[in-house]
Protein backbone atom coordinates (compact mmCIF):
# COMPACT_ATOMS: atom_id res chain seq x y z
CA UNK A 1 0.00 0.00 0.00
CA UNK A 2 1.59 3.26 -1.07
CA UNK A 3 -1.21 5.71 -0.35
CA UNK A 4 -0.24 8.51 2.04
CA UNK A 5 -2.41 8.13 5.14
CA UNK A 6 -0.86 10.81 7.33
CA UNK A 7 -3.13 13.41 9.01
CA UNK A 8 -2.95 16.90 7.55
CA UNK A 9 -4.14 20.47 7.55
CA UNK A 10 -4.55 22.59 4.45
CA UNK A 11 -4.25 26.33 4.49
CA UNK A 12 -5.33 27.89 1.25
CA UNK A 13 -6.47 31.17 -0.16
CA UNK A 14 -7.28 31.13 -3.86
CA UNK A 15 -8.82 33.66 -6.20
CA UNK A 16 -8.57 34.13 -10.01
CA UNK A 17 -7.78 35.89 -13.42
CA UNK A 18 -8.66 37.27 -16.91
CA UNK A 19 -6.00 37.62 -19.58
CA UNK A 20 -4.97 39.94 -22.40
CA UNK A 21 -1.69 38.83 -24.02
CA UNK A 22 0.43 41.68 -25.43
CA UNK A 23 3.99 41.49 -26.78
CA UNK A 24 6.54 43.87 -25.29
CA UNK A 25 10.29 44.32 -25.14
CA UNK A 26 11.63 43.05 -21.82
CA UNK A 27 14.36 45.19 -20.26
CA UNK A 28 17.11 43.91 -17.95
CA UNK A 29 15.72 42.56 -14.70
CA UNK A 30 16.60 40.09 -12.02
CA UNK A 31 14.42 37.00 -12.20
CA UNK A 32 15.48 35.43 -8.91
CA UNK A 33 16.65 36.69 -5.54
CA UNK A 34 16.15 35.69 -1.94
CA UNK A 35 13.23 37.98 -1.14
CA UNK A 36 10.06 37.72 0.90
CA UNK A 37 7.07 39.56 -0.61
CA UNK A 38 4.38 41.14 1.58
CA UNK A 39 1.20 41.84 -0.39
CA UNK A 40 -1.31 44.30 1.08
CA UNK A 41 -4.18 46.44 -0.28
CA UNK A 42 -1.67 49.31 -0.29
CA UNK A 43 0.74 47.50 -2.62
CA UNK A 44 3.66 45.19 -1.94
CA UNK A 45 6.85 45.34 0.11
CA UNK A 46 10.02 43.36 -0.61
CA UNK A 47 12.18 42.23 2.31
CA UNK A 48 15.46 40.46 1.64
CA UNK A 49 16.06 37.23 3.56
CA UNK A 50 19.36 36.07 5.03
CA UNK A 51 20.60 32.59 5.82
CA UNK A 52 22.16 32.25 9.28
CA UNK A 53 23.47 28.78 9.99
CA UNK A 54 20.91 26.44 8.46
CA UNK A 55 17.92 28.74 8.92
CA UNK A 56 16.43 31.55 6.84
CA UNK A 57 15.89 34.88 8.60
CA UNK A 58 14.09 38.18 8.05
CA UNK A 59 15.06 41.60 9.43
CA UNK A 60 12.60 42.24 12.24
CA UNK A 61 11.87 45.94 11.83
CA UNK A 62 11.46 45.79 8.05
CA UNK A 63 9.16 42.82 8.44
CA UNK A 64 6.96 44.59 10.98
CA UNK A 65 6.79 47.77 8.90
CA UNK A 66 5.77 45.71 5.86
CA UNK A 67 2.70 44.57 7.81
CA UNK A 68 1.96 47.58 10.03
CA UNK A 69 3.84 50.36 11.78
CA UNK A 70 6.55 50.26 14.43
CA UNK A 71 5.80 53.04 16.96
CA UNK A 72 8.90 52.78 19.10
CA UNK A 73 11.84 50.70 20.35
CA UNK A 74 13.60 50.04 23.64
CA UNK A 75 16.89 48.30 22.91
CA UNK A 76 19.41 46.95 25.37
CA UNK A 77 22.54 44.89 24.76
CA UNK A 78 20.75 41.54 24.74
CA UNK A 79 17.06 42.44 24.53
CA UNK A 80 14.61 44.47 22.49
CA UNK A 81 11.10 45.76 23.13
CA UNK A 82 9.13 46.84 20.06
CA UNK A 83 5.92 48.87 20.24
CA UNK A 84 4.00 47.74 17.20
CA UNK A 85 0.47 49.03 16.68
CA UNK A 86 -1.50 48.09 19.77
CA UNK A 87 0.92 45.31 20.74
CA UNK A 88 4.39 45.16 22.18
CA UNK A 89 6.95 42.48 21.44
CA UNK A 90 9.85 41.39 23.60
CA UNK A 91 12.84 39.54 22.15
CA UNK A 92 16.24 38.39 23.41
CA UNK A 93 19.36 37.57 21.40
CA UNK A 94 20.03 33.84 20.87
CA UNK A 95 16.67 33.03 22.46
CA UNK A 96 13.82 31.43 20.46
CA UNK A 97 11.10 32.83 22.75
CA UNK A 98 9.20 35.92 21.60
CA UNK A 99 6.70 37.56 23.90
CA UNK A 100 3.67 39.29 22.37
CA UNK A 101 1.91 41.18 25.15
CA UNK A 102 1.37 38.35 27.68
CA UNK A 103 1.72 35.46 25.24
CA UNK A 104 5.01 33.61 24.87
CA UNK A 105 5.77 31.99 21.53
CA UNK A 106 8.71 29.65 20.97
CA UNK A 107 10.19 29.77 17.49
CA UNK A 108 12.00 26.81 15.89
CA UNK A 109 15.21 28.89 15.71
CA UNK A 110 16.53 31.66 18.00
CA UNK A 111 16.46 35.41 17.41
CA UNK A 112 19.80 36.72 16.08
CA UNK A 113 21.62 40.00 15.45
CA UNK A 114 23.40 40.31 12.09
CA UNK A 115 25.17 43.45 10.88
CA UNK A 116 23.46 45.44 13.58
CA UNK A 117 19.96 44.22 12.63
CA UNK A 118 17.64 42.13 14.76
CA UNK A 119 16.78 39.04 12.73
CA UNK A 120 13.92 36.58 13.20
CA UNK A 121 13.43 33.20 11.50
CA UNK A 122 10.84 33.07 8.72
CA UNK A 123 8.58 31.06 11.05
CA UNK A 124 8.03 34.42 12.83
CA UNK A 125 5.59 35.26 10.01
CA UNK A 126 3.39 32.28 10.76
CA UNK A 127 3.72 32.05 14.53
CA UNK A 128 4.08 35.62 15.81
CA UNK A 129 2.52 38.05 13.34
CA UNK A 130 -1.06 36.70 13.76
CA UNK A 131 -0.78 37.49 17.49
CA UNK A 132 0.37 41.05 16.83
CA UNK A 133 -1.67 42.08 13.78
CA UNK A 134 -5.41 42.68 13.76
CA UNK A 135 -5.71 42.27 9.98
CA UNK A 136 -6.35 38.96 8.26
CA UNK A 137 -3.11 37.25 7.24
CA UNK A 138 -2.72 34.36 4.81
CA UNK A 139 0.68 32.70 4.73
CA UNK A 140 1.27 29.58 2.60
CA UNK A 141 3.60 27.76 4.98
CA UNK A 142 7.10 27.35 3.61
CA UNK A 143 6.63 30.04 0.98
CA UNK A 144 8.06 33.51 0.55
CA UNK A 145 4.90 35.59 0.37
CA UNK A 146 2.29 36.87 2.84
CA UNK A 147 -1.15 38.19 1.90
CA UNK A 148 -2.55 40.87 4.19
CA UNK A 149 -6.11 42.07 4.75
CA UNK A 150 -8.50 41.71 1.82
CA UNK A 151 -5.79 40.63 -0.62
CA UNK A 152 -6.85 37.38 -2.28
CA UNK A 153 -4.17 35.95 -4.56
CA UNK A 154 -4.96 34.53 -7.94
CA UNK A 155 -4.20 30.93 -8.78
CA UNK A 156 -4.01 28.89 -11.96
CA UNK A 157 -3.91 25.36 -13.30
CA UNK A 158 -1.65 24.07 -16.07
CA UNK A 159 -2.15 21.40 -18.72
CA UNK A 160 -0.13 20.39 -21.78
CA UNK A 161 -1.44 18.82 -24.99
CA UNK A 162 0.65 17.75 -27.97
CA UNK A 163 -0.31 18.03 -31.64
CA UNK A 164 1.56 17.23 -34.84
CA UNK A 165 4.45 19.67 -35.04
CA UNK A 166 3.91 21.44 -31.72
CA UNK A 167 2.45 21.57 -28.23
CA UNK A 168 -0.17 23.68 -26.50
CA UNK A 169 0.14 24.92 -22.94
CA UNK A 170 -3.20 25.84 -21.35
CA UNK A 171 -3.27 28.13 -18.32
CA UNK A 172 -6.65 28.45 -16.61
CA UNK A 173 -6.83 31.31 -14.10
CA UNK A 174 -9.19 31.80 -11.22
CA UNK A 175 -9.66 35.57 -11.45
CA UNK A 176 -9.05 38.46 -13.83
CA UNK A 177 -5.57 39.78 -14.48
CA UNK A 178 -4.09 41.23 -17.64
CA UNK A 179 -1.28 39.11 -19.06
CA UNK A 180 1.53 40.59 -21.17
CA UNK A 181 3.84 38.28 -23.09
CA UNK A 182 7.49 39.23 -23.59
CA UNK A 183 10.67 37.45 -24.68
CA UNK A 184 14.13 37.36 -23.19
CA UNK A 185 17.23 35.20 -23.56
CA UNK A 186 15.50 32.42 -25.46
CA UNK A 187 12.56 32.30 -23.05
CA UNK A 188 9.07 33.79 -22.93
CA UNK A 189 7.75 35.62 -19.89
CA UNK A 190 4.05 35.84 -19.10
CA UNK A 191 3.65 38.92 -16.91
CA UNK A 192 0.58 38.47 -14.73
CA UNK A 193 -0.02 42.12 -13.85
CA UNK A 194 0.10 43.75 -10.44
CA UNK A 195 -2.38 41.42 -8.75
CA UNK A 196 -0.67 38.93 -6.38
CA UNK A 197 -0.53 35.29 -7.37
CA UNK A 198 -0.06 32.23 -5.19
CA UNK A 199 1.07 29.33 -7.40
CA UNK A 200 -0.08 25.85 -6.49
CA UNK A 201 3.28 24.63 -7.80
CA UNK A 202 6.27 26.88 -8.50
CA UNK A 203 7.71 24.91 -11.42
CA UNK A 204 6.62 22.39 -14.03
CA UNK A 205 8.97 20.23 -16.08
CA UNK A 206 7.67 18.64 -19.27
CA UNK A 207 9.12 15.70 -21.16
CA UNK A 208 8.09 17.36 -24.39
CA UNK A 209 10.14 18.39 -27.46
CA UNK A 210 8.46 21.80 -27.77
CA UNK A 211 7.85 23.02 -24.20
CA UNK A 212 10.53 22.27 -21.62
CA UNK A 213 9.75 24.15 -18.39
CA UNK A 214 7.34 26.62 -16.81
CA UNK A 215 8.44 28.44 -13.66
CA UNK A 216 6.66 30.99 -11.46
CA UNK A 217 8.58 33.97 -10.08
CA UNK A 218 7.57 37.11 -8.19
CA UNK A 219 10.79 37.95 -6.37
CA UNK A 220 10.84 41.46 -7.84
CA UNK A 221 7.22 41.97 -6.77
CA UNK A 222 5.85 41.37 -10.27
CA UNK A 223 4.25 37.93 -10.67
CA UNK A 224 5.36 36.19 -13.85
CA UNK A 225 5.66 32.80 -15.51
CA UNK A 226 8.89 31.93 -17.31
CA UNK A 227 8.37 29.56 -20.26
CA UNK A 228 11.37 27.67 -21.65
CA UNK A 229 10.85 26.30 -25.17
CA UNK A 230 12.37 23.00 -26.24
CA UNK A 231 14.03 24.52 -29.31
CA UNK A 232 15.05 27.90 -30.72
CA UNK A 233 13.42 27.23 -34.11
CA UNK A 234 9.81 27.41 -32.88
CA UNK A 235 7.06 29.95 -33.44
CA UNK A 236 5.19 31.29 -30.41
CA UNK A 237 1.41 31.90 -30.57
CA UNK A 238 -0.41 33.22 -27.46
CA UNK A 239 -4.20 33.42 -27.59
CA UNK A 240 -7.26 33.62 -25.36
CA UNK A 241 -10.02 31.05 -24.88
CA UNK A 242 -13.11 30.45 -22.74
CA UNK A 243 -14.08 34.10 -22.58
CA UNK A 244 -10.66 35.31 -21.49
CA UNK A 245 -10.24 33.04 -18.48
CA UNK A 246 -7.74 30.80 -20.28
CA UNK A 247 -4.44 31.62 -21.91
CA UNK A 248 -3.35 29.22 -24.65
CA UNK A 249 0.31 29.18 -25.65
CA UNK A 250 1.22 27.21 -28.79
CA UNK A 251 4.86 26.48 -29.59
CA UNK A 252 5.20 24.90 -33.03
CA UNK A 253 7.48 24.40 -35.98
CA UNK A 254 7.14 27.14 -38.62
CA UNK A 255 4.23 26.47 -40.97
CA UNK A 256 2.50 24.04 -38.59
CA UNK A 257 -1.34 24.33 -38.60
CA UNK A 258 -2.63 25.06 -35.11
CA UNK A 259 -5.46 22.99 -33.61
CA UNK A 260 -8.90 24.48 -33.14
CA UNK A 261 -9.31 26.40 -29.92
CA UNK A 262 -13.00 27.20 -29.52
CA UNK A 263 -13.83 30.88 -29.15
CA UNK A 264 -10.23 32.05 -28.84
CA UNK A 265 -8.64 34.30 -31.46
CA UNK A 266 -5.01 33.84 -32.39
CA UNK A 267 -2.91 36.85 -31.43
CA UNK A 268 -0.04 38.20 -33.48
CA UNK A 269 2.90 35.83 -33.55
CA UNK A 270 5.77 36.79 -31.29
CA UNK A 271 9.17 37.43 -32.84
CA UNK A 272 11.79 34.73 -32.25
CA UNK A 273 13.16 34.97 -28.73
CA UNK A 274 16.47 36.84 -28.75
CA UNK A 275 19.68 35.58 -27.19
CA UNK A 276 21.03 32.11 -26.74
CA UNK A 277 18.68 29.20 -27.35
CA UNK A 278 18.05 26.09 -25.25
CA UNK A 279 19.26 22.71 -26.56
CA UNK A 280 17.66 21.36 -29.74
CA UNK A 281 14.44 19.44 -29.41
CA UNK A 282 14.45 15.70 -29.10
CA UNK A 283 13.13 13.92 -32.20
CA UNK A 284 9.48 12.95 -32.38
CA UNK A 285 6.36 14.99 -31.76
CA UNK A 286 3.24 14.30 -29.79
CA UNK A 287 4.92 12.72 -26.76
CA UNK A 288 3.03 12.20 -23.55
CA UNK A 289 3.75 15.08 -21.13
CA UNK A 290 4.50 12.58 -18.39
CA UNK A 291 6.72 10.46 -20.59
CA UNK A 292 4.39 7.44 -20.67
CA UNK A 293 3.51 5.95 -24.04
CA UNK A 294 -0.06 4.95 -24.72
CA UNK A 295 -2.12 3.89 -27.74
CA UNK A 296 -5.28 5.61 -28.83
CA UNK A 297 -6.05 9.24 -29.63
CA UNK A 298 -3.82 12.02 -28.36
CA UNK A 299 -5.38 14.57 -25.98
CA UNK A 300 -5.19 17.24 -28.68
CA UNK A 301 -6.96 15.06 -31.24
CA UNK A 302 -9.71 14.28 -28.75
CA UNK A 303 -10.41 17.92 -27.89
CA UNK A 304 -13.78 19.11 -29.27
CA UNK A 305 -13.83 22.28 -31.30
CA UNK A 306 -16.65 23.82 -29.29
CA UNK A 307 -15.92 25.79 -26.10
CA UNK A 308 -15.65 23.51 -23.07
CA UNK A 309 -16.08 26.00 -20.24
CA UNK A 310 -19.64 24.84 -19.52
CA UNK A 311 -18.74 21.16 -19.22
CA UNK A 312 -18.46 19.56 -15.76
CA UNK A 313 -14.90 18.94 -14.61
CA UNK A 314 -13.37 15.64 -13.53
CA UNK A 315 -10.07 15.99 -11.65
CA UNK A 316 -7.55 13.19 -12.22
CA UNK A 317 -4.63 12.76 -9.83
CA UNK A 318 -1.75 10.53 -10.99
CA UNK A 319 -0.09 9.46 -7.74
CA UNK A 320 3.55 10.13 -6.85
CA UNK A 321 5.95 11.65 -9.43
CA UNK A 322 9.40 13.15 -9.56
CA UNK A 323 11.69 11.58 -6.96
CA UNK A 324 8.71 9.83 -5.36
CA UNK A 325 8.64 6.62 -7.41
CA UNK A 326 6.02 4.75 -5.38
CA UNK A 327 5.88 0.96 -5.62
CA UNK A 328 8.11 -0.97 -8.03
CA UNK A 329 7.77 -4.38 -9.71
CA UNK A 330 10.56 -6.90 -10.21
CA UNK A 331 10.77 -6.02 -13.90
CA UNK A 332 11.14 -2.28 -13.20
CA UNK A 333 7.60 -0.93 -13.63
CA UNK A 334 7.19 1.93 -11.16
CA UNK A 335 4.00 3.31 -9.68
CA UNK A 336 4.49 6.95 -10.73
CA UNK A 337 4.58 5.90 -14.42
CA UNK A 338 1.76 3.38 -14.15
CA UNK A 339 -0.50 5.94 -12.49
CA UNK A 340 0.13 8.35 -15.39
CA UNK A 341 -0.71 5.66 -17.93
CA UNK A 342 -4.02 4.99 -16.14
CA UNK A 343 -4.78 8.70 -15.95
CA UNK A 344 -3.86 9.22 -19.62
CA UNK A 345 -6.35 6.62 -20.85
CA UNK A 346 -9.13 7.77 -18.53
CA UNK A 347 -8.57 11.35 -19.65
CA UNK A 348 -8.75 10.35 -23.33
CA UNK A 349 -11.99 8.41 -22.74
CA UNK A 350 -13.63 11.29 -20.85
CA UNK A 351 -12.59 13.96 -23.35
CA UNK A 352 -13.68 11.79 -26.29
CA UNK A 353 -17.16 11.56 -24.75
CA UNK A 354 -17.50 15.38 -25.07
CA UNK A 355 -19.32 15.28 -21.71
CA UNK A 356 -16.49 16.31 -19.37
CA UNK A 357 -13.55 18.62 -19.07
CA UNK A 358 -10.48 17.11 -17.39
CA UNK A 359 -8.11 18.80 -14.95
CA UNK A 360 -4.83 17.12 -13.94
CA UNK A 361 -3.27 17.63 -10.52
CA UNK A 362 0.24 17.02 -11.82
CA UNK A 363 1.75 17.58 -15.26
CA UNK A 364 4.95 15.95 -16.44
CA UNK A 365 7.26 14.14 -14.05
CA UNK A 366 6.63 16.50 -11.14
CA UNK A 367 5.73 15.71 -7.53
CA UNK A 368 3.23 18.32 -6.30
CA UNK A 369 2.44 18.36 -2.61
CA UNK A 370 -0.75 16.60 -1.58
CA UNK A 371 -2.15 19.97 -0.49
CA UNK A 372 -1.26 21.37 -3.91
CA UNK A 373 -3.01 18.52 -5.70
CA UNK A 374 -6.19 19.18 -3.72
CA UNK A 375 -5.93 22.90 -4.37
CA UNK A 376 -5.64 22.38 -8.14
CA UNK A 377 -8.77 20.25 -8.06
CA UNK A 378 -10.75 22.63 -5.85
CA UNK A 379 -10.05 25.64 -8.07
CA UNK A 380 -11.81 23.85 -10.95
CA UNK A 381 -14.89 22.84 -8.86
CA UNK A 382 -14.94 19.23 -10.11
CA UNK A 383 -17.88 16.86 -10.01
CA UNK A 384 -15.49 14.01 -9.16
CA UNK A 385 -11.86 13.52 -8.07
CA UNK A 386 -9.96 10.29 -8.77
CA UNK A 387 -6.46 9.56 -7.46
CA UNK A 388 -4.57 6.71 -9.17
CA UNK A 389 -2.17 4.38 -7.35
CA UNK A 390 -0.64 0.92 -7.56
CA UNK A 391 0.10 -1.15 -4.47
CA UNK A 392 2.04 -4.17 -3.31
CA UNK A 393 -0.39 -7.05 -2.84
CA UNK A 394 2.34 -9.68 -2.80
CA UNK A 395 2.07 -12.45 -5.38
CA UNK A 396 -1.64 -12.00 -6.06
CA UNK A 397 -2.99 -11.40 -9.56
CA UNK A 398 -4.55 -8.17 -10.81
CA UNK A 399 -6.62 -6.53 -8.08
CA UNK A 400 -8.36 -3.20 -7.84
CA UNK A 401 -9.58 -1.43 -4.71
CA UNK A 402 -11.45 1.86 -4.28
CA UNK A 403 -11.04 3.98 -1.15
CA UNK A 404 -13.07 6.85 0.23
CA UNK A 405 -11.87 9.07 3.04
CA UNK A 406 -12.31 8.01 6.66
CA UNK A 407 -11.95 10.59 9.39
CA UNK A 408 -9.97 9.05 12.27
CA UNK A 409 -12.16 10.89 14.81
CA UNK A 410 -14.48 13.85 15.10
CA UNK A 411 -11.98 16.70 14.91
CA UNK A 412 -12.27 19.72 17.17
CA UNK A 413 -10.72 23.10 16.54
CA UNK A 414 -7.76 23.99 18.70
CA UNK A 415 -8.36 26.69 21.33
CA UNK A 416 -8.40 30.06 19.63
CA UNK A 417 -8.51 28.55 16.15
CA UNK A 418 -11.88 30.09 15.39
CA UNK A 419 -10.37 33.55 15.71
CA UNK A 420 -7.02 32.65 14.14
CA UNK A 421 -5.91 34.04 10.80
CA UNK A 422 -4.63 30.58 9.88
CA UNK A 423 -7.69 28.34 9.59
CA UNK A 424 -7.15 24.58 9.31
CA UNK A 425 -9.14 23.10 6.44
CA UNK A 426 -9.39 19.46 7.39
CA UNK A 427 -13.18 19.23 7.16
CA UNK A 428 -13.43 19.86 3.41
CA UNK A 429 -14.26 16.30 2.38
CA UNK A 430 -16.84 15.61 5.11
CA UNK A 431 -19.91 17.11 3.33
CA UNK A 432 -19.10 14.98 0.26
CA UNK A 433 -18.67 11.61 1.98
CA UNK A 434 -22.04 10.19 0.91
CA UNK A 435 -21.46 11.07 -2.74
CA UNK A 436 -17.87 9.82 -2.50
CA UNK A 437 -19.21 6.44 -1.36
CA UNK A 438 -21.68 6.43 -4.27
CA UNK A 439 -18.83 7.14 -6.67
CA UNK A 440 -16.86 4.27 -5.11
CA UNK A 441 -19.86 1.96 -5.49
CA UNK A 442 -20.26 2.93 -9.16
CA UNK A 443 -16.58 2.18 -9.79
CA UNK A 444 -16.68 -1.12 -7.89
CA UNK A 445 -19.74 -2.22 -9.88
CA UNK A 446 -17.90 -1.61 -13.17
CA UNK A 447 -14.70 -3.30 -11.96
CA UNK A 448 -16.72 -6.38 -10.99
CA UNK A 449 -17.64 -6.87 -14.65
CA UNK A 450 -13.98 -7.16 -15.75
CA UNK A 451 -12.85 -10.74 -16.22
CA UNK A 452 -9.57 -11.86 -14.65
CA UNK A 453 -9.52 -9.01 -12.14
CA UNK A 454 -10.33 -9.27 -8.43
CA UNK A 455 -12.51 -6.28 -7.53
CA UNK A 456 -12.26 -5.52 -3.81
CA UNK A 457 -15.42 -3.99 -2.25
CA UNK A 458 -15.13 -0.24 -1.54
CA UNK A 459 -13.24 0.57 1.64
CA UNK A 460 -12.65 3.60 3.85
CA UNK A 461 -9.18 4.77 4.87
CA UNK A 462 -7.56 8.05 5.99
CA UNK A 463 -6.05 8.62 2.53
CA UNK A 464 -4.51 12.04 2.94
CA UNK A 465 -4.91 13.27 -0.64
CA UNK A 466 -8.70 12.84 -0.34
CA UNK A 467 -9.07 14.85 2.86
CA UNK A 468 -8.91 18.30 1.29
CA UNK A 469 -10.94 17.66 -1.86
CA UNK A 470 -14.09 19.77 -2.05
CA UNK A 471 -15.93 17.23 -4.22
CA UNK A 472 -16.78 13.53 -4.29
CA UNK A 473 -13.36 11.88 -4.13
CA UNK A 474 -11.90 8.38 -4.29
CA UNK A 475 -8.50 6.72 -4.59
CA UNK A 476 -8.16 3.79 -7.00
CA UNK A 477 -5.37 1.32 -6.31
CA UNK A 478 -4.43 -1.51 -8.65
CA UNK A 479 -2.04 -4.31 -7.78
CA UNK A 480 0.05 -6.13 -7.34
CA UNK A 481 3.12 -4.04 -8.06
CA UNK A 482 5.55 -6.05 -5.99
CA UNK A 483 9.39 -6.29 -6.03
CA UNK A 484 8.99 -10.10 -5.84
CA UNK A 485 7.03 -10.47 -9.10
CA UNK A 486 6.80 -8.89 -12.56
CA UNK A 487 4.08 -6.32 -13.24
CA UNK A 488 2.46 -8.70 -15.73
CA UNK A 489 -0.99 -7.59 -16.84
CA UNK A 490 -0.76 -4.27 -15.00
CA UNK A 491 1.63 -2.94 -17.65
CA UNK A 492 -0.27 -4.36 -20.62
CA UNK A 493 -2.25 -1.92 -22.81
CA UNK A 494 -5.30 -4.21 -22.85
CA UNK A 495 -5.55 -4.19 -19.04
CA UNK A 496 -5.15 -0.43 -18.84
CA UNK A 497 -7.69 0.12 -21.61
CA UNK A 498 -10.30 -2.10 -19.92
CA UNK A 499 -9.71 -0.29 -16.62
CA UNK A 500 -10.06 3.15 -18.20
CA UNK A 501 -13.26 2.18 -20.02
CA UNK A 502 -14.75 0.89 -16.77
CA UNK A 503 -13.79 4.10 -14.95
CA UNK A 504 -15.27 6.31 -17.66
CA UNK A 505 -18.52 4.32 -17.59
CA UNK A 506 -18.65 4.54 -13.79
CA UNK A 507 -18.25 8.33 -13.92
CA UNK A 508 -21.06 8.54 -16.48
CA UNK A 509 -23.31 6.43 -14.24
CA UNK A 510 -22.37 8.46 -11.18
CA UNK A 511 -23.03 11.70 -13.06
CA UNK A 512 -26.69 10.81 -13.49
CA UNK A 513 -27.22 11.60 -9.81
CA UNK A 514 -27.60 9.83 -6.46
CA UNK A 515 -28.72 6.24 -6.69
CA UNK A 516 -32.05 5.23 -5.21
CA UNK A 517 -31.85 3.67 -1.73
Amino acid sequence: MTLDLRPWKLRLAVAGVLLTPVLLVWGPRTLRSDNFIFYSPRGHAIVTTQTIGHDEYLPLIQTLNAVGLVNGLQEKQKSLVVYFGNAHLELRVDNPTVKVDRTQIVLPAPVRISNGQWMVPISFVQLVLPKAVAERLVYPAGGHRLFIGDVNPASFTVSLKSFAGGSRLSLEFSRAVKVKTVSRNGKYLLLLGDHPVEPLEKSFHFQDPYISDLTFDDQDGEPKLILTPGSAALNFYPSEASGGRVLLVDLAKPGTPLPLQGAGTVAQQAPPAPGSAPPAAAPGAGSNPAGASSPGPSPAAATPAAPESSLPVVALDPGHGGNDLGARSRDGIIEKDLSVQMEDRVRAALVASHNYRVVLTRVGDSDPSLDGRDAVANVSHPVAFLSFHAGNYGNSGPRVAVYTYRYPSSPELMPGARNSAFVPWDEVQRPHLDRSRQLAQALAAQFATLTGIVAVPPQEAPVRVLCGVDAPAVAIEVGSLSPEVDAGELAEPDFLQRMSAAIAQAIATFGKGPTAP
